[in-house]
């Protein structure tokens, strides 16, 4: 068999007693106009009963819908009532319950029977309605409306077997017959919403008490003179004190009395201002140990809006401190020794570059000598010299002067890393279009496209990035020797996403499997007899690149040509606004 919910019970309680109710009045009330021989004061009476009669109903209608229970698929309905299961009184059964209705109002009839006392004089009101309440308070609606249908329907019983006929029942009677089963409903409706007020705040009740006595942070309530009114098990827990010693008792009698003061001069703040907040505090307990809490505190109001105490949340937090505590201290040694070992390799950097320097400069003497007293030679003993004395004497010439070429690619290395960045607007189109017309002048036999993007601008050192412009262009103009339709473009690119510069050329290539040797120092990747140099251009303005906090890249194909790209973090915006197309991507 299905158990009918709660709410298909309420609506068949509401709607019996609608009935009985409504059937009551009709009754009496014609009865009572029965009385008046007087056609126009039975008509106005008429209307004045229908007028009462839609008042009374339309408010019994507002009470039970502010009682009407949720429908069963309510989600929080059906949480709450599984939270507070077992959490309240058990009601007693429905069966129990009815049967007291009827037992307890039965007896009152009997009583009300064997009263030794004329019919006409017997009460009914008063009698009747003990039962009615009593069931009311018992059960609830159901357990008061059947105690008020058997108490209706006896004493009608009664009064036909006294009289003989309904109708022959004195006025007053029936009149006090409709009041007893007026009153019996509105008794069990108040009772209903009574209990299941009742039951609400007792939920509510228990589960914040569930709430303040399971969690583990520290959870109270002062009044207006710092006395706790309610302290939860893990403030007692925190103060060292029992929960009823606590109670009743300020900050001067559970902390030492600075703490105390200080606790209660704060707390008067908060209720002074009216507003919550959150903060640490520090506290020495009377055991003498030190915590540390995150706390949230905030006024308590009365009806007028006064603050007559305060509420607070606390976190103990004293282990997170002390764990922040060593790891700012261990952040702190980090950084130290990080700036004690970058100082270091600083200095033992500088002192490497400054021995690199020195070395380079004072081998240009004896170079100079080598060479200028191999030229000597030749020009004032050529003559005592047979052709392979000769040829040896060139390779000493020529070996001179390639190791000054390689000195002079060691100092410019050394210089792109030394001295301070001048961070300037610098024009990479003009810096592009002024080599291009050098290199033109020193070969206006070669015939070389050049596509230069005008209005390239980018922050920087000026002669830094001049130094990198000369090596790319110089590198594009050498790697196209021999292509009848060379061509060396200088445009704005991406890089990592990032908006920047590239040069780009169709000339020899190189394949990408040895690219990184591209940066490394005099590391070739064509052979001398095809492309002659040392190998420190693109290492020069790589170094140049990164020092400026950018990045450069190279991408190629080998017989089809290359592209170097390269941005500066400080400029990407320039370049992007300037340029909404970027010809080229690396990376």
């Amino acid at each position: 068999m299905i158990k009918p919910s709660v709410r298909s019970r309420f609506i068949l309680y509401a709607t019996g007693s609608y009935v009985i109710l409504a059937l009551a009045w009709i009754f009496l009330s014609d009865q009572l106009l029965s009385l008046f021989a007087d056609i126009d004061s039975i008509v106005w009476l008429s209307t004045a009963k229908g007028v009462f009669f839609v008042i009374a109903t339309a408010t019994l209608f507002y009470l039970a819908m502010r009682i009407v229970p949720p429908a069963e698929g309510s989600g929080n309905q059906q949480l709450i009532e599984t939270l507070t299961a077992g959490s309240l009184p058990e009601r007693l059964p429905l069966w129990l319950t009815y049967s007291f209705a009827v037992v307890v109002t039965l007896a009152m009839l009997l009583l009300h029977k064997n009263l030794p006392i004329a019919y006409a004089d017997r009460p009914l009101l008063i009698l009747f309605m003990l039962p009615v309440i009593l069931s009311a308070l018992l059960g609830g609606l159901g357990p008061g409306l059947v105690s008020t249908l058997v108490a209706a329907l006896g004493v009608a019983f009664m009064a036909v077997s006294q009289t003989g006929n309904f109708s022959a029942v004195a006025s007053h009677d029936l009149l006090q017959w409709g009041f007893l089963i007026v009153n019996g409903i509105a008794v069990s409706l108040l009772s209903e919403v009574s209990r299941r007020s009742i039951a609400k705040i007792e939920i509510n009740r228990r589960l914040l008490d569930t709430v303040i006595s399971g969690t583990p942070d520290a959870v109270f309530v002062k009044d207006a003179q710092g006395r706790y009114l309610l302290a939860n098990a893990a403030a007692a827990g925190f103060i060292g004190k029992s929960q009823d010693e606590i109670i009743g008792k300020d900050d001067r009698a559970l902390f030492p009395e600075k703490s105390a003061r200080e606790l209660m001069a704060l707390d008067s703040a908060i209720m002074a201002t009216g507003r919550t907040q959150t903060h640490e505090e520090q506290l020495k307990t009377l055991d003498g140990k030190d915590l540390v809490f995150l706390v949230t505190k905030g006024p308590v109001f009365d009806t007028a809006g006064q603050a007559v105490g305060l509420f607070g949340i606390s976190r103990e937090i004293s282990d997170r401190k002390r764990a922040e505590d060593e790891i700012r201290q261990l952040n702190a040694d980090l950084e130290r020794r990080v700036a004690e070992r970058t100082a270091e390799l600083r200095a033992a950097n500088l002192e490497l570059e400054d021995i690199a320097y020195a070395l380079a400069h004072n081998l240009r003497a004896p170079l100079r000598a080598i060479s200028g007293f191999a030229q000597l030679l030749d020009e004032e003993h050529a003559s005592k010299f047979d052709t392979q004395a000769e040829n040896h004497l060139d390779q000493i010439v020529l070996a001179s002067s390639n190791m000054g070429t390689l000195i002079d690619g060691i100092l410019a290395l050394l210089r792109c890393t030394r001295g301070e960045l001048h961070r300037e607007k610098v024009d990479i189109s003009m810096l592009a279009k002024q080599r291009l017309d050098e290199l033109t002048r020193r070969e206006p036999d070669r015939s070389v496209i050049r596509q230069v993007e005008p209005d390239l601008t980018i922050s920087g050192d000026a002669a830094m990035l001049g130094v990198v412009m000369t090596h790319l262009v110089d590198n594009a103009w050498k790697f196209t020797r021999g292509k009848p339709d060379a061509t060396i473009r200088v445009t704005a690119g991406v890089i990592d996403g990032q908006p920047g510069i590239c040069v780009a050329d169709n000339g020899a290539g190189f394949d990408m499997a040895h690219a990184e040797r591209l940066y490394q120092p005099f590391q070739r990747l064509h052979r001398q007899d095809e492309f002659p140099g040392i190998g420190i251009g693109l290492a020069t303005a790589r170094r140049i690149i990164l020092r400026h906090g950018g990045e450069l890249r190279a991408s190629a194909v080998p017989g089809e040509g290359a592209t170097i790209c390269f941005y500066l973090p400080q400029t990407q915006a320039s370049i992007g606004e300037r340029n909404g197309q970027q010809n080229h991507s690396v990376g």
